[in-house]
């Protein structure tokens, strides 16, 4: 074993590598200009208009993989043009060995095994967010945010086009990105930032215009400008899509079931509501969402006494996800050994199966999920400043029961307020930042026995913030610190008290015990890390509290309470290709577990390798 005795060992062997090479501000490309579109172009993917020919071409590549910084092995050209409406991307991409091409195709954001080509728009210029675009050689598209200046997330869907062709010379790419899709401030001259990538399938090669060191941190930092923009405005963003639905489902069915006769069918009808306040901010609303296009969960089999935890997947509340993220501003790693970060936000809750216990019945006829009456979202930028709000309203669910001859209806879910505020400001280009989130749950009820299944309510506060602790941001220091409490009758509480989350009746918890009067739950949790994410020496160290009483999952995601834990982490990674490898990692970490009594429940040590 090895505990807290080693932990002054590992920071000084990771400070022996705080000089590193790369330990600096990141440096940035070339600046790469549009022109703007003269005449009319057809999105065919051959790039035969006049005005691509005239447009300068961005040619110089370098390779992330499979050997960093070395010139990219085929040559690619890149040019940029505008109009008033969109943004437009042509790529010839040159192979001498067109037939080598990998082109496979596949559902969108999907990856295979193919050729590629990407591009990276930081149209908010605040060198720490943006989206990306792509597509491969087959035509499927590729497209999501970028946040956290490292971090990127593909559940973001825009409304954009892409077009490929194929010939004697490689592939050329044509990509369109209306100016509707980002997001940036009405100026006369713009000033974004830009980047490229290529993937060549064939060599697992990958190349960009301005990569990122595997031995570094910062990615959209590092963006070279984009230049030439002009006279060009953001649209006026409201889109209203109403629509009607029907559903029709043939089933096999008992033929006593009363509820189901083998066919059901069902209508709806809901409008999707997308306004531009500003440039930076946008409201998004919905009333009777229809998600029937959602890809559908992957079925789980969950022995264990954690919940499963399923990624949202809804546009409504995919779109702006970034922006509600806590507690992991700044860095771009985050350990964790034997910790279970509690989330404040988990918006599957909205919509969520019904929860109170069915009745003893033969025969039942229950709602899948909980049908959300009206949903209203505020995210964006407006400075400094990231902004998010989300509100949202569920309606009282029931369901129908029959036995002995005997039907009923039962109150499942009563009706529920689900609401999140989040405000985050940065501080000296992103060197340092402080932000706050809340969430609220109310909950309406009807039927006298739910109150004893559900909480009444619940409320949780929290701050969270990083600080750069160098002038190039190689260590960082983040944290975050929360309050919760939840409300409900005795029964609830002592329910609550006694789940997998918290089990305050467990033998071994002196310090604990289940309140059979207590009306409400209230506890704290935090944590605080210091990370250094530049140079071939790696260190990380957190620690970590959360409260027995602390509980979010009202809206949030949580497994586990009562627990303090502190993890360190050194590590060495060789990032030029050997003989054997093209890089390598080791990792040395040590951690330990107590309970709030300060008990000792789990202690250790790892030791990892990645080649």
């Amino acid at each position: 074993m090895i505990g807290t005795e080693l932990w002054p060992a590992l920071l000084a062997l990771a400070l022996n590598g705080q000089h590193d090479s790369l330990a600096i501000l990141p440096s940035r490309g070339p600046a790469v200009r549009a022109a703007r579109l003269a005449g009319q172009l057809v999105l065919d993917g051959v790039l035969a208009e006049s005005d691509w020919a005239a447009a300068p071409a961005v040619t110089t590549f370098f390779q992330a993989d499979p050997t960093e910084g070395a010139a990219a092995s085929e040559r690619t050209e890149v040019r940029v043009l505008y109009d008033d409406a969109a943004l437009y991307i042509g790529a010839r991409l040159f192979d001498r060995a067109p037939d080598s091409v990998s082109a496979q195709l596949a559902r969108r954001d999907r990856a295979t095994s193919s050729d590629r080509f990407l591009v990276y728009i930081d149209s908010y210029h605040d060198r720490r967010s943006g989206f990306f675009f792509g597509i491969n050689a087959a035509g499927t598209l590729y497209d999501g945010t970028l946040y956290n200046d490292d971090w990127d997330d593909d559940t973001w869907d825009g409304v954009w086009d892409g077009q490929v062709s194929r010939d004697s010379l490689g592939w050329t790419a044509e990509l369109r990105v209306p100016f509707s899709q980002l997001r940036f401030q009405k100026n006369g001259g713009y000033h974004w930032g830009i980047n490229f990538a290529r993937e060549i399938a064939r060599r697992n090669e990958r190349a960009y215009l301005v990569f990122k060191p595997k031995n570094g941190s910062g990615f959209v930092s590092r963006f070279p400008e984009l230049e030439g923009l002009s006279d060009v405005a953001p649209p006026p963003r409201m889109e209203l899509l109403p629509y009607l639905t029907s559903r029709a489902e043939f089933l096999g069915h008992d033929s006593g079931d009363p509820f189901n006769d083998g066919s059901r069918y069902a209508a709806g009808a809901g409008a999707d509501l997308r306004l531009g306040l500003s440039a930076n901010l946008t409201l998004t609303a919905t009333v009777n969402p229809d998600f029937g296009q959602v890809e559908v969960d992957p079925a789980v089999v969950n022995l264990s006494d954690v919940e499963t935890f399923f990624e949202e997947r809804r546009p409504f509340f995919v779109e702006g996800a970034s922006i509600f993220e806590f507690g992991y501003g700044g860095a771009n790693d985050f350990w964790g050994f034997n910790w279970s970060n509690p989330s404040f936000l988990y918006t599957r809750r909205v919509g969520r199966e019904p929860q109170a216990e069915e009745p003893d019945a033969e025969f039942t006829s229950v709602p899948a999920g909980t049908n959300i009456l009206g949903a209203a979202k505020l995210s964006g930028k407006a400075g400094s400043w990231s902004l998010g709000g989300l509100s949202a309203l569920t309606s009282r669910e029931h369901g129908e029961f029959s036995a002995d001859g005997r039907r009923w209806r039962a109150e499942l879910e009563p009706r529920t307020y689900y609401g999140v505020y989040r405000a985050q400001k940065e501080f000296a280009e992103g060197r340092q930042g402080l932000g706050v989130i809340g969430t609220a749950t109310h909950r309406f009820f009807q039927a006298p026995e739910l109150r004893d299944e559900l909480n009444a309510g619940g409320l949780a506060l929290g701050v969270d913030g990083w600080t750069a602790l160098d002038r190039g941001r190689t260590w960082v220091l983040t944290g975050w610190a929360g309050l919760s409490r939840v409300t409900g009758t005795p029964e609830r509480m002592r329910s609550l008290q006694e789940s997998s989350v918290h089990y305050f009746q467990r033998p071994d918890a002196g310090h604990l015990g289940v309140d059979r009067d207590a009306t409400s739950l209230s506890g704290f949790a935090g944590r605080l890390t210091v990370n250094k994410q530049r140079g071939d020496w790696m260190f990380n160290s957190a620690f970590g509290v959360v409260d027995p009483g602390f509980e979010v999952n009202d809206l949030g995601f949580q497994a586990r309470s009562d627990q303090i834990n502190g993890s360190a982490v050194v590590g060495r990674r060789w990032t030029r290709p050997g003989r054997l490898f093209r890089n390598v990692r080791l990792n040395l970490a040590t951690f330990r577990s107590w309970n709030t009594a300060g008990d000792l429940t789990w202690t250790g040590y790892f030791l990892t390798s990645a080649f």
